[in-house]
């Protein structure tokens, strides 16, 4: 069972709303309608009711609610201890937890930024979705001593427009937002093949490749510009993409900063598309922790980096 479909039920229990829980989780509402009836069919019940201007919890949806809460919980409780028992042997205390969007750990994080959080003592860093670091934001806000947690937060935008009603949905619970660069996404192709040739991908060139993408918001999009059938592949294992890339099998896409940040090599080529998703890489967390020196330290470690390159044209410092 995709442990996100529970997280996305409860939000679709809070407002009552497709649209409303899809913002909040930043996806489409086809997207949550979709994940909606696939959590419907592996609990083999339905959990709603749709009528044409609302829609309510089913009888069973009311029953497994609370069932479904505990088991979230219990999860996050669960990432929580596995996290405390594998820096336990260190004697770390109130160390920050990063939880960084699976692309924007890739590639916005600096070699050098990633070498500080793994040798510092005072903060940590884990993969994970722009939901789940809401979730347990928000989870933080309610406990009595929670873990310090800072989100490295990313968001796709097509036509540079951008929904980011989960960050105001965190912004209301007394948590900050800054955001720090805006980007937009290349084409990964392997170098050998026809499209590599050309400096500029039309969707026709990237449907006849087909297309291995991230398991974030991102799908969702390229399902509605290419078309489901177009999608072989969506993960979150970077090196799983590489390789369906390497073999000529698909594309993927990375933001054009992955050319300052990550390793090149001469199997791969980046290319440009036409209309490309633009895309926001930001923080969220209380002010505490975002003021924390542990913290500060690696936004000058990033500020320098990124000042340096600033005329490439790749991106866009926020202010």
């Amino acid at each position: 069972m995709n442990i996100d479909y529970l997280y996305y039920f409860m939000d679709v229990a809070k407002t009552k709303s497709i649209t409303r829980a899809a913002k909040l989780n930043f996806i489409s509402p086809q997207g949550m309608s979709r994940a909606m009836n696939e959590l419907e069919k592996e609990l083999g019940c339905q959990l709603l009711v749709r009528f044409s201007n609302k829609l309510e919890l089913s009888e069973a949806g009311e029953k497994i609610e609370p069932y479904i809460s505990r088991t979230i919980e219990s999860y996050s409780r669960l990432l929580d201890f596995a996290t405390s028992e594998s820096h336990l042997e260190q004697n770390e205390s109130r160390s920050i937890m990063l939880e960084c969007q699976n692309v924007a750990m890739l590639a916005f994080l600096t070699r050098e930024a990633k070498d500080y959080v793994i040798a510092s003592d005072a903060i940590h860093f884990r993969e994970c979705q722009n939901m789940q670091i809401r979730y347990d934001l928000l989870m933080g806000a309610e406990a009595s001593d929670p873990t310090p947690t800072i989100g490295l937060v990313c968001f796709f935008r097509q036509n540079h427009g951008s929904s980011l009603d989960g960050i105001n949905d965190l912004e209301k619970a007394g948590f900050q937002y800054r955001p720090f660069l805006r980007s937009y996404d290349k084409v990964l192709v392997n170098v050998k093949c026809d499209v590599a040739k050309k400096e500029k991908l039309t969707d026709a060139d990237i449907v006849e490749k087909r297309i291995a993408c991230t398991n974030t918001e991102l799908s969702t999009l390229l399902a509605n510009r290419f078309g489901r059938d177009a999608i072989v592949l969506s993960s979150a294992d970077w090196s799983l993409r590489r390789r369906m890339v390497e073999s000529d099998s698909a594309v993927t896409f990375l933001p054009a900063i992955a050319t300052l940040t990550m390793e090149e090599s001469e199997d791969f080529a980046l290319r440009d598309m036409d209309s490309p998703y633009g895309m926001e890489i930001g923080f969220v967390g209380a002010e505490s922790s975002l003021e924390d020196d542990a913290f500060k330290t690696l936004m000058d470690i990033l500020r320098r980096f990124y000042l340096k390159h600033e005329n490439t044209g790749l991106f866009t410092l926020c202010d």
